[in-house]
């Protein structure tokens, strides 16, 4: 008994053992599901016409979806414009529900939006934006509010950002809102006719207010007087920030050019003469030395007031007279004193792209009004060259035009300020605006005194967000650049030094001829005289020969031979020793090494 027992267990476990190898399962890997999810099914219809306090809309997909959206939570996958107070976003397997907490009002329309956050199980989002209108009573009108945000510094268009749009309602005001998608427009869609207010800020932490510290726009008036009606604007995001911009670092670009720097963007729109700059000589007899003279005797510093009278062209003295030379070199430019100032100009740095560009252009004209004047006194004189001018020279102006202003002390600009300037468009937002920079430009009237500390006083700036009465102090020591060394040639040196000879390759010795390739080869029925000597053969040592250069040699029986190069005759010499010269392998028929050998 307890053997049948044992047997029919036994069996049973044969029998479940082999059911379970046979057991067919679902088959891995298969083709990558790439198409989004899109919505199959609204509950209610679209634009269909629904009861006050209707609290639940339902959106079916065409398949299965995941319970995390893309940016992270499901609730804020969703929209309900006018707002109804807190939403909850419930999921299912192919469905989600919307569970608003107070309901829809009554004599309103209603815009239900689903982002493209949602995901299916293999991580495809939605296309684009489904919205969903319904209405409770009121006339369903395609009102549109529409724009692009930008932001302000960069003058990109900014993705994500909340739109809000405020409409009176009665004694209450009626919002309606939406996000930017990715190209940072965004659009409302179905909202009442009427004037508006509307702005957009970066909703960082998803509270659906307006936070200090978060990027923003100012209110921007909107009207929709006739239905339908459309309106289109550019909102212009703003870090918010009551401190005013303050120095920095001051950089020295050349000796009358500085670079100021600021901790905060300054708006570009400033009117010039709001901006003021001074640069004044600091105390430097404590850190800067007087140089001296070859002998070490201290130079005389003259009256920084006492005008030196130029000399005119006929005193200059020759060139080559040590003493002449001695007498007409320049007297040393005496140092400032402390506290003596230099008149500087400050400008932006699209403004001063605009004065680099009419500077260039008035030398220009200047010149070529100089050429024209040249040219006009050559042809009434009937002379073929200008007076004072060589042939083939170009003549130089005779007098320079002042070179403009573009901000002059009353703050108008010389002409309109373009937009483009020597072929480069000068960088603007969408909505036209110029993009603001940290830094400034400063022009010196007077260049730098090298080693001499400055002071640089810039004050009236204004951030981007009307935070006023910026500026700071620096100080700055312009260090001119060293000269320029002097590249001398290597043969030149060598021939200074004298220990090195520069070797003439083209002469060659008497035992090695060079191949003329442009002649026919020489004539081997004549065999070379062996006794010449060339008696004017070079004392330097000659260079070898490549190894390309073909020799005549001379057999012992006075018979010329064909000239060939060195490695057949190697070749020829192993084959006679029975050897396998390079290049061919010793596996041969010995057919073919005797006719090799012969």
């Amino acid at each position: 008994m307890r053997r049948l027992a044992g047997g029919v267990f036994g069996g049973f476990v044969v029998l479940g053992a082999a059911e379970a190898c046979a057991r067919a399962d679902a088959p891995t890997g298969g083709p990558e599901d790439r198409m989004p999810p899109y919505v199959i099914e609204t509950v209610p219809d679209t634009f269909a016409i629904v009861e006050p306090g209707l609290r639940e809309a339902r959106f079916c997909f065409s398949e299965r979806i995941s319970e995390r959206s893309r940016d992270g939570r499901l609730n804020d996958a969703v929209i309900v414009s006018p707002s109804t107070g807190e939403i909850r976003v419930k999921h299912g397997r192919e469905c989600i529900t919307v569970e608003m907490e107070e309901g829809l009002a009554p004599d309103l329309v209603y815009r239900i939006t689903v982002r493209p956050v949602i995901n299916d199980m293999f991580a495809n989002s939605l296309r684009d934006a489904f919205e969903l209108v319904v209405t409770t009573g009121a006339e369903i009108v395609p009102n549109v509010v529409a724009g692009i945000v930008e932001d302000r510094v960069t003058g990109d268009a900014t993705p994500s950002a909340r739109i809000e749009a405020r409409f009176p309602h009665g004694d209450d005001t009626l919002t309606h809102w939406n996000f930017s998608d990715n190209g940072g427009v965004f659009s409302l869609r179905y909202v009442p006719a009427g004037s508006c207010e509307l702005r957009a800020w970066q909703d960082q932490n998803r509270n659906g207010e307006v936070d200090e510290s978060e990027p923003q726009s100012s209110f921007t008036p909107c009207d929709l007087p006739e239905p339908p009606d459309t309106t289109l604007d550019i909102l212009t995001l703003i870090q918010p920030d009551t401190s005013a911009p303050r120095l920095t670092r001051v950089e020295v670009e050349d000796s009358v050019t500085l670079k100021i720097e600021f901790d905060d963007y300054i708006e570009p729109t400033i009117p010039p003469e709001m901006i003021r700059g001074t640069v004044t000589v600091a105390d430097w007899e404590d850190s800067v030395a007087v140089e001296e003279d070859s002998v070490g005797a201290r130079e005389e510093v003259g009256d920084p007031g006492e005008v030196v009278e130029a000399r005119e062209p006929d005193e200059v003295a020759e060139a080559g007279d040590p003493d002449a030379e001695q007498e007409t070199r320049e007297e040393p430019v005496p140092p400032p004193e402390p506290g003596e100032t230099i008149g500087i100009r400050i400008f932006q740095e699209h403004e001063y792209q605009v004065w680099l560009a009419a500077r260039e252009d008035s030398i220009t004209q200047a010149r070529e009004d100089s050429i024209a004047r040249a040219a006009a006194e050559a042809a009434e004189t009937g002379d073929s060259v200008a007076p004072g001018e060589e042939a083939g020279e170009v003549p130089q102006p005779v007098e320079q035009a002042p070179l403009p202003d573009p901000a002059p002390e009353t703050g108008e600009d010389v002409g309109e300020d373009p937009d483009s300037v020597a072929g480069r468009a000068i960088p603007t937002t969408l909505s036209g605006l110029r993009l603001p920079s940290r830094t400034l430009v400063g022009v010196l009237e007077e260049a730098l005194f090298p080693d001499i500390p400055y002071e640089v006083v810039v004050e009236g700036l204004t951030n981007i967000a009307g935070a006023a009465g910026g500026g700071g102090v620096d100080t700055l020591i312009w260090e001119p650049p060293p000269p320029e060394e002097e590249v001398v040639a290597e043969g030149e040196e060598g021939a200074e030094a004298g220990d090195s000879v520069q070797i003439d390759t083209t002469e060659v010795s008497d035992s090695v001829q060079a191949v003329d390739t442009t002649t026919p080869p020489p004539d081997t029925t004549t065999p070379p005289d062996t006794n010449r000597v060339v008696r004017d053969a070079p004392t330097a040592r000659p260079t070898p020969p490549p190894p390309a250069t073909l020799s005549v040699p001379v057999s012992t029986r006075g018979t010329p031979v064909a000239a060939r190069p060195p490695t057949p005759f190697r070749r020829r010499q192993a084959l006679a020793r029975g050897k396998s010269p390079p290049g061919i392998r010793t596996a041969m028929h010995p057919a073919w090494m005797s006719c090799l050998t012969r």
